[in-house]
């Protein structure tokens, strides 16, 4: 089998996903990935991977070569990117396109309108690409009705996320779950875990925007310090909420208690999980309808670990979690306040890490799950 990942930015910090998608098709395919942009290839898909570059769809007309380009493919009536996406396939043959991402799927589809490409395609659909995007941009909305017609098969990571396709028309029999993938063997164990009544170690991971819920977070935390003993939160991340996150934590008088890290390489992450007691991440749907769509990354991450995770019933959440005991209502400060209080009161949340991190292996583990590889295989 050849598999094309059709990628707009490859490899992006904060897609991880993408990655071990094109790191598992490596198990049973020749694997070719084409994309707008490359950015630190990890050697193994370096040395494996045939890495194909192209041109843009999306660019300005403000500058002289952008007006060039505009005009040429005006006159021609051939976009430079479908000409070099067409030699790729011409060149790799490939079986099946994955395109991550709906607008990679609506460029796909227009591809297919010029060229009429024989090679059958599935788009992953994340989280904005069905949320926030198809009420921000109306063209991209329409293009989705197209999509869902001739696009032969769409990706989701969990029943909620599909739950959203189908009610902006895809039909359920293209709808597809389609668990993310972390290599768990990668992940160290946590092995020691807070004792009743000591200091409590809390974690963000994430941008900083509004659909994380960090904001609602820390007001449940400040109203909840004279419960606590001592705690700390270290929050790493960045992100344009982060003046409304310091004005909270100045408001609350939370300085103290708080530690920043700014950006840290995802490699760099997953050693010191262990270390916390508690990852706090209250996703939410925000105020655009942009949500997490299915599960944020660093909650199947932290279960791996055996990190207890303080979360919400959001999206594909609870899909995802092997235990609902501290899953508080979404946007619901005092669903929130009670969960923080009962997780740092509960006396065996040993008990608790180690179901997670048996959900996780059951549903996400990139060398033992072979959902992937069968789900792309119906498709030929």
């Amino acid at each position: 089998m050849k598999v094309l990942h059709f990628v707009d930015y490859f490899t992006q910090p904060t897609q991880t996903f993408i990655k071990r998608y094109v790191q598992k098709s490596m198990e049973f395919a020749e694997v070719a990935v084409a994309s707008f942009d490359f950015n630190d290839i990890p050697d193994d898909i370096k040395n494996r991977v045939s890495l194909y570059k192209i041109e843009n769809p999306q660019f300005s007309r403000k500058n002289v070569a952008g007006l060039k380009r505009y005009l040429v493919e005006k006159i021609t009536g051939e976009a430079y990117w479908h000409k070099r996406f067409n030699a790729i396939i011409d060149a790799f043959k490939p079986d099946i396109i994955h395109c991550h991402f709906g607008y990679l799927g609506v460029f796909m589809m227009e591809f297919n309108d010029k060229y009429r490409s024989k090679v059958p395609y599935v788009t992953t659909i994340y989280a904005y690409d069905i949320t926030s995007l198809p009420l921000a941009n109306k063209k991209y909305r329409k293009s989705l009705d197209r999509l869902w017609e001739n696009g032969n098969a769409f990706f989701a990571e969990g029943p909620s996320l599909m739950d959203k396709f189908i009610a902006h028309g895809c039909p359920a029999a293209k709808c597809i779950i389609n668990p993310l993938l972390i290599p768990i063997e990668e992940y160290p164990v946590k092995t020691k875990f807070r004792k009743m009544d000591a200091p409590i170690k809390f974690l963000f991971i994430g941008r900083f925007v509004e659909k994380k819920g960090f904001h609602v977070f820390l007001k449940a935390l400040s109203m909840l310090r004279s419960e606590i003993n001592s705690f700390s939160m270290d929050i790493i991340g960045s992100g344009p909420m982060h003046e409304t996150y310091k004005q909270i934590i100045a408001e609350e008088q939370l300085e103290p208690f708080i530690k920043w890290h700014g950006m840290v390489k995802h490699d760099e992450i997953i050693p010191i999980l262990k270390n916390y007691d508690f990852l706090a991440h209250s996703s939410l749907t925000a105020s655009d309808g942009d949500s997490e769509g299915g599960s944020a990354t660093i909650i199947i991450e932290a279960l791996a670990v055996g990190l207890p995770i303080i979360t919400t019933d959001h999206d594909d959440i609870p899909f995802v979690m092997g235990y609902r005991d501290f899953l508080a209502k979404e946007n619901d400060i005092d669903s929130l306040i009670a969960v923080i209080r009962n997780i740092v009161r509960c006396d065996n949340i040993d008990h608790y890490a180690e179901i997670g991190r048996i959900k996780v292996a059951e549903l996400h583990d990139l060398h033992r799950n072979t959902s992937y590889e069968a789900n792309l295989k119906k498709l030929i």
